[in-house]
């Protein structure tokens, strides 16, 4: 099997992943820098400390799902940021230990959970048609 691209050739489906997956777990890691504004007109979204770790810890682990080509990392990095801001949003009224902090922070990790499983939906290659 020859290791070259011909040159006009498309991308195979595993190389279109990873920019955007790439892309979507920058934003990610970026989203908790909205934890050291304040400034109002700015923070758009309120994080607290430990909603900004968990963006910074998944974001980093779906960045290594996509430079490592493991896209099971980037399903498991959305299912995580999934779980943790339904499980916020669900329980608005109380504070459950570390899952406490701003709905709508939770509401952008849900967000970004759902763009990362998306994108891992992409990354396994498409059936050959006869």
């Amino acid at each position: 099997m020859n290791a070259t691209r011909r040159t006009g050739a498309t991308p195979s489906t595993s190389e279109v992943w990873r920019t955007p997956g790439l892309i979507v777990a920058g934003l990610t890691v970026l989203s908790s820098l909205f934890s050291l504004l304040h400034y109002t007109p700015l923070q758009f979204v309120s994080v607290n400390l430990i909603q900004a770790l968990v963006l910074v810890v998944l974001g980093a682990i779906a960045a290594l799902g996509c430079l490592l080509r493991l896209p099971v990392l980037l399903l498991a990095s959305g299912a995580i940021l999934i779980v943790v801001g339904l499980v916020r949003l669900v329980t608005y009224d109380a504070t459950i230990g570390i899952i406490s902090g701003s709905v709508n922070a939770a509401a952008l990790m849900v967000g970004l959970g759902i763009a990362l499983i998306s994108i891992w939906t992409t990354s396994r290659p498409m059936p050959e048609k006869n």
